[in-house]
């Protein structure tokens, strides 16, 4: 049997699409895509809103008439322990940015905001840092503030190391506190500055280890010195 012409002549190609669906028009891929870039910057902006309205919450104590004894309380009723450092870590990146213009703030991710804070005051308020929080992705821009504090410190990052300990409210107080109080004895500004608090916490150690057991008994314990 001779094929005919119809059947000789190729086929146009199917447009590909997922499970076998027709693919998007221009027009709708155009809108899907608007639809994720402004979802995208949504999400971007998310830590500004959230530390904007959790300052305010502290601000006024605006937990106390939704009858809550405390903004711990609060913040751990409505966000949960897993959102909690979330939320105290927006409020401290904001007032390390104080300044910024919120245009500009809007454009930075949270991990981005947080990593800018561990430069110098006047370094990560410089338009040069915030465009490159701003445009750079996550782990590119971690890595220039990384080069950036080991030619400011002198130490590479790989001589850093972060502890950290889950404690009672009472004991975080106190740590923070001590620290507070270190830190002016030291004349640092880790409120502007929290890179700082690595000289803060150096001092506290030092203080510890070149004391005396039995002097540091007496202060621990209220135990008298051997003589």
């Amino acid at each position: 049997m001779k094929a005919t012409a119809s059947a000789l002549r190729p086929r146009k190609p199917s447009a590909p699409g997922a499970l076998g669906r027709q693919q998007a028009t221009k027009a709708e891929a155009q809108a899907i895509d608007k639809q994720v870039t402004r979802i995208v910057g949504d999400m971007k902006s998310n830590w500004l809103r959230l530390g904007n309205l959790v300052q305010r919450v502290i601000d006024t104590r605006a937990w106390a008439p939704l009858g809550f004894p405390n903004m711990d309380a609060w913040i751990n009723a409505r966000l949960g322990e897993s959102a909690r450092r979330t939320a105290y870590l927006a409020v401290r990146n904001l007032k390390a940015l104080k300044g910024i213009p919120e245009e500009k703030l809007k454009q930075i991710g949270p991990k981005n905001a947080e990593a800018l804070t561990y430069l110098p005051e006047r370094q990560r308020k410089s338009e040069e840092w915030i465009d490159k929080a701003a445009t750079l992705p996550v782990k590119e821009f971690k890595q220039e503030v990384e080069a950036a504090r080991e030619k400011a410190t002198g130490h590479p990052p790989e001589e850093f190391r972060t502890f950290s300990i889950r404690v009672t409210k009472r004991v975080y107080d106190d740590m923070v506190d001590a620290e507070a109080k270190v830190a002016r004895m030291l004349s640092l500004d880790i409120e502007q500055r929290p890179g700082l608090k690595g000289e803060v916490w150096f001092a506290i150690a030092t203080m510890v280890n070149t004391t005396p057991e039995e002097h540091l008994i007496v202060e621990i314990e209220g135990a008298t010195p051997t003589l």
